[in-house]
């Protein structure tokens, strides 16, 4: 770090003067630091949580150069230090960092110790026996003190010595204290367990640092956890045994046998489940399960054994729904009549189709026929649906979360058996996106005279989450279903509705000729170079002059997030050409830029898939103490301002890490939404993620104007594939497994 006078590059060591703004929830801070070796005073900023005013501090990260405010030290880690001199310990033990010890007795203990300082105390604790207001606790607090500070430090080397990254030492520091250490040589597997974005390698190359022997059975029964929970995050709920073993073995370097014993013995350690499990093709194998995955589809296939009862005969003659209809203002017919009969009465009810098929018209109707005053209770996987549901119905709705009053700080619904929802009926739309997991927890909170609508489309992508909810429950013989398949959305010119269904059914999107006019249409092209700049040219320049917003309500929807024509090199090449004068913000973000919010934030009411627009940045207030203290540099925490809808929220520097550029999105995060325009990209490249349902999806997700730019040979091969990547889950199986067929179920399965 040249000038500073560091003891290394990378790091400052020394007194922590005053705070300029203290750290918040989220750890980041502004301080004053007084480097011990050279005395330069420096500004450091980033997470200073934990550090306390006038104690000495180490800090890792780098000067940076801000045209603002000049010279900084950016700081990536921090932790307290040990004083080295005779007046550095009287200001530590003023800090406040030992409870009790004030300036006269922190006078007495500097006098008792005299140069040895630190050192002494920490060989001989007696030295401070008989110092007058130094009581047994607090000699006891302040060796204490020193053995933890020095614990800390041991483990901050140890792990910065690692190469394992500044913010993942903060994390472990933070995670585990004084007992880093030891839990990083001792367990260092556990780290996989107990903290977020650590996986089976970074860990693994812990237990390698500390001398773990490559068959361990610790090391071996993580990879196998490591393995279940990357099947889990691609759908399996109960992946092939077989599958698992050949997966452990790659990644564990090790024989089939050492990681068949691997999984025998967290098998009776209970760490996962033997199970029988379905593969999209029916095979039934054997498979493992994680025991939230596991008791969650047990728990899915017990509620629906507890309520599941197909009707035979419905009335559709019922004098409610000729209520509906007159409040409607038309005729239900056919598939649509059915359903509302059948939603009247039956205690869970799945209603699917594609789009145009009257959905909504469903919903509405069943609200008309059940009337203002019933209590029926709506909700939908995400914000976007939520608000699409409240649009359509007139009324509340929420988001699952919300509906089951999620708690973030426990983790957990707060809505379950013992506080259950009460409501006649609850009805949930964008059903396809219900994983396990959430379907679990909806379940448990609906008590026994509650009746479950649940209203899709089967055909569209399954869950981003692990399960099958909605295509298990449809291949079950004991649930009660209404598919539509009659289009009564749009005039017949809609190309958007007819390319889905040609999609559908297999048949190659036509799309409109030049001259046509028409709301669908299919641009060939077939270098990568050649489609992503005519998806720019059709964004920023043809559809704006048919009306559209090209940030608004234009969405590019991407296959995959890789490559020249995934979502992140297109995003980029799309801000280039739509806010290429954007002033600049945070990390490289200006205002303007079209993003999305990747995880669920309930303390901002901000939730996974929603999409914003920076407009600006803020600032929190500065500490007292850097408005008294007007010669050093002014500096206070920056906030992002995004516009969500209609609300604006505020995110500091640790919330950035939940957004990212929106200008393309992948098909999967769209599910749930609608845009006026849709421009999605097919290529060959793209040859993992070329399946129908994907192609249908993306379709499905445009309103008033859809085009395909890219290879015929790729939509061509998208529209053959018909069978999606396969998930492997327990829950079909369980729900065959319910009991004997009636006659009805029989009739409701023939039928679909």
């Amino acid at each position: 770090m040249g000038d500073q006078g560091s003891e290394a590059p990378g790091q400052l060591c020394g007194r922590l003067r005053k705070f300029i703004f203290e750290p918040g929830d989220n750890g980041f801070g502004v301080a004053v630091v007084e480097d011990e070796a050279s005395g330069r005073i420096w500004t450091a900023r980033g997470p200073l949580w934990g550090l306390l005013e006038g104690e000495t501090v180490r800090l890792w990260g780098r000067v940076e150069d801000d045209p603002k405010w000049g010279r900084r030290f950016k700081v990536d880690s921090a932790q307290p230090a040990l004083p080295t001199g005779p007046q550095a310990l009287e200001r530590w033990l003023r800090s406040g960092r030992v409870p009790g010890i004030g300036e006269v007795v922190a006078k007495r203990v500097v006098a008792a110790v005299g140069r040895g300082g630190v050192a002494a105390i920490r060989s001989d604790p007696t030295v401070l026996v008989g110092i007058a207001g130094l009581t047994g606790p607090k000699r006891r607090a302040l060796v204490e003190a020193i053995a933890a500070i020095d614990a800390h430090q041991e483990a901050a080397l140890y792990l910065h010595g690692l190469e394992l990254g500044p913010a993942l030492v903060q994390k472990i520091l933070r995670r585990y204290g004084q007992d880093a250490l030891r839990v990083v040589r001792n367990r260092p597997f556990s780290l996989a367990v107990d903290l977020v974005g650590v996986g089976f390698r970074t860990a693994d190359r812990l237990a390698r640092a500390a001398g773990m022997a490559s068959d361990s059975p610790d090391r071996l029964r993580a990879a196998v956890a490591h393995v279940l929970q990357d099947l889990a995050s691609q759908g399996h709920t109960a992946p092939p045994r077989a599958q698992v073993l050949a997966m452990v073995g790659d990644l564990a370097e090790v024989g089939v046998e050492q990681s068949a014993a691997a999984v025998d013995r967290g098998r009776e350690a209970k760490d996962w489940y033997a199970v029988q499990a379905d593969t999209a093709d029916g095979a039934v194998v054997d498979a493992l399960a994680l025991p939230p995955l596991h008791q969650a589809e047990h728990a899915i296939a017990a509620w629906v054994a507890s309520r599941s009862m197909v009707q035979g005969r419905i009335d559709t003659d019922d004098p409610r729904i000729g209520a509906a209809e007159q409040a409607l203002g038309f005729a239900l017919q056919g598939g649509q009549r059915e359903a509302v009969a059948r939603a009247l009465r039956a205690p869970l009810l799945v209603v699917t189709g594609g789009p145009g098929t009257g959905k909504t018209t469903i919903l509405r109707g069943v609200l008309a026929a059940l009337g203002a005053e019933a209590n029926v209770l709506l909700a939908a996987p995400t914000g976007r649906a939520a608000r699409r549901m409240a649009d359509a119905s007139g009324r509340e709705a929420k988001t699952l979360h919300r509906l089951l009053e999620y708690d973030p700080h426990q983790q957990k619904f707060t809505r379950d058996a013992s506080r259950p929802l009460q409501a006649e009926l609850v009805v949930v739309d964008e059903a396809s996106m219900i994983d396990a997991p959430l379907a679990a927890a909806l379940l448990a909170a609906l008590p026994a005279p509650t009746r479950l609508l649940l209203v899709g489309d089967a055909d569209q992508l399954p869950s981003v989450g692990p399960g099958a909810f909605l295509a298990d429950l449809l291949a079950s013989p004991h649930v009660d279903r209404v598919r539509l398949r009659e289009v009564h959305r749009q005039s017949e010119a809609s190309r958007i509705v007819t390319a889905a269904h040609q999609v559908l059914h297999g048949q190659v999107p036509q799309g409109s000729g030049r001259g046509e006019g028409g709301d669908f249409f299919v641009i060939p092209r077939q270098s990568t170079d050649e489609i992503a700049e005519t998806l720019v040219e059709i964004v920023r320049d043809r559809l704006p002059r048919q009306g559209f917003d090209p940030i608004a309500d234009v969405q590019v929807l991407a296959p995959v997030h890789r490559g020249p024509l995934g979502t992140q090199a297109l995003s980029e090449r799309l801000r280039e050409a739509l806010n290429p004068h954007g002033g600049a913000t945070l990390r490289g973000l200006k205002v303007g830029d079209k993003l999305i919010q990747t995880k669920n934030d309930y303390d901002l009411d901000v939730f996974n898939g929603d999409i914003g627009t920076v407009v600006g940045l803020a600032h929190r207030e500065p500490s007292a103490i850097a408005a008294a203290t007007p010669a050093l540099p002014f500096a206070t925490e920056p906030l992002l301002r995004v516009r969500f809808g209609s609300r604006e929220v505020q995110l500091g520097q640790a919330q950035l890490d939940s957004l990212e550029l929106a200008y393309a999105v992948t098909v999967h995060k769209a599910q749930g939404s609608e845009y006026p325009a849709v421009v999605v990209p097919v290529h060959l490249g793209q040859h993992v993620m070329l399946q129908r349902n994907l192609l249908y999806t993306a379709l499905t997700r445009a309103k008033r104007f859809a085009v395909l730019v890219g290879q015929p040979a790729a939509i061509a091969r998208a529209v053959a594939n018909a069978a999606p990547l396969a998930r492997s889950t327990q829950l079909r199986r369980l729900l065959q497994q319910l009991g004997p067929q009636s006659a009805a179920a029989a009739a409701a399965e023939a039928a679909w």
